[in-house]
């Protein structure tokens, strides 16, 4: 008897059937391999879209061909049960995310049901060239979303209350972020949840903002579209003041700037994701920004160094201090150091990073600066 290895899910909400695939639809549907064959389940109404758009070496299926006349329910997880009986298969092996429910039907239909141990295509964590192509335009498309915020800030007058004042009223942090999302947009990229946050809210790393932004506090600026085209993500960050940085902000910002550079320059192929955190962290450390916990809120650098991106905005490998494994070539990682304190604010600089083969190369082309005028 086969295995059947497959998927049941949109490209919306699994990354690993968009990249089996290459095909992307909104509504749940299929990809399955067995043997040499690779194939994707799909309605009618979207058979000769698939067709189209799908990866070479991939069969496109109607769904309609699967059943036989008397079935009533066409549901998926009745085309599941209806390809296992197509291969003659007694097992389907599925990725951990695989709905429970669905697990429960097949098994009461007699088929095994196995989950894959770790990520279904581990691969995914070296890129291939076509792949950092489209990260690439994902990271340009991220960086005309930071140039627009450079310029509002530029435009931008302050208030006798110290708030920032743009085209006839208050500049808050939701217009901000909306004129960012708006310009990438332009460039054929999604954004949601873009953190344009100031002062005491920059302390809370993914604080997205609220409210009137301030002269002269930090204003973290943290952009990550994905592309409509084809769903690859770009991730970047900036920190920023308007008018005149607080001593300790410019100190901040210099430790991690440095921090950020000097993680940047340590990664190649081998060493260890852990090793590179180190780096950052002992960085901050000597810099006088510790790491620790005081009356229930926690400060410093409290997050990992980076993750890796692609058809996710998270992905494996992730710069962490409890990761152990070496870098690979291929794998595109966002470097992104940040220091927080409730008092004063948060300052985080990213840069995406692909490692080459015995070196790496910074994908980010946006510049590094503090105050604007």
């Amino acid at each position: 008897m086969k295995k059947i290895r497959l998927i049941a899910a949109s490209s919306s909400d699994s990354a690993d059937i968009l990249y089996a695939g290459g095909f992307n639809a909104h509504d749940p549907f299929i990809y399955f391999s067995s043997g040499r064959e690779k194939g994707i389940i799909v309605t009618t109404l979207e058979f000769g879209r698939a067709v189209n758009e799908c990866k070479k070496g991939i069969k496109v299926h109607n769904r309609d061909e699967l059943f036989r006349k008397d079935d009533n329910n066409r549901d998926i997880v009745f085309q599941i049960l209806r390809l296992a009986e197509k291969f003659n298969a007694s097992e389907i092996e599925v990725p951990y995310t695989f709905p429970l429910g669905y697990a429960d039907f097949l098994r009461s239909h007699g088929l095994k049901v196995s989950c894959v141990k770790g990520e279904f295509f581990p691969e995914r964590e070296c890129k291939k060239t076509s792949e950092i192509t489209r990260i690439r335009e994902a990271m340009r498309a991220a960086e005309k979303g930071m140039s627009r915020a450079v310029s509002i800030l530029k435009e931008a007058g302050i208030s006798s209350k110290k708030q920032l004042k743009w085209k006839g009223g208050i500049l808050s942090s939701e217009i901000l972020r909306s004129e960012i999302e708006i310009e990438m947009l332009r460039y054929g990229g999604t954004a949601s949840s873009t953190i344009a946050a100031c002062g005491s809210a920059s302390a809370e790393p993914h604080n997205t903002g609220r409210g009137p932004i301030y002269a002269n506090k930090p204003i973290v600026v943290d952009i990550f579209p994905r592309m409509n085209a084809h769903g690859y993500w770009g991730d970047i960050t900036r920190t920023f003041v308007k008018g005149k940085a607080p001593d300790i902000v410019k100190k901040a910002f210099d430790a991690v700037r440095e921090a950020r550079d000097k993680s940047k320059n340590a990664i190649t192929p081998g060493v260890k994701a852990s090793d590179v955190y180190k780096i950052a962290y002992s960085i901050l450390e000597k810099r006088g920004f510790p790491t620790g916990r005081k009356n229930g809120v926690y400060y410093g650098f409290i997050h990992s160094l980076g993750h890796s991106l692609g058809l996710e905005i998270h992905e494996s490998p992730r710069l962490s201090p409890i990761n152990e494994m070496p870098l690979k070539k291929g794998n595109v990682l966002t470097v992104e150091p940040g220091v927080y304190y409730p008092e004063w604010g948060g300052i985080r600089l990213e840069d995406l990073v692909l490692v080459k083969e015995s070196f790496s190369e910074c994908i980010t082309q946006f510049e590094t600066f503090l105050e604007i005028g």
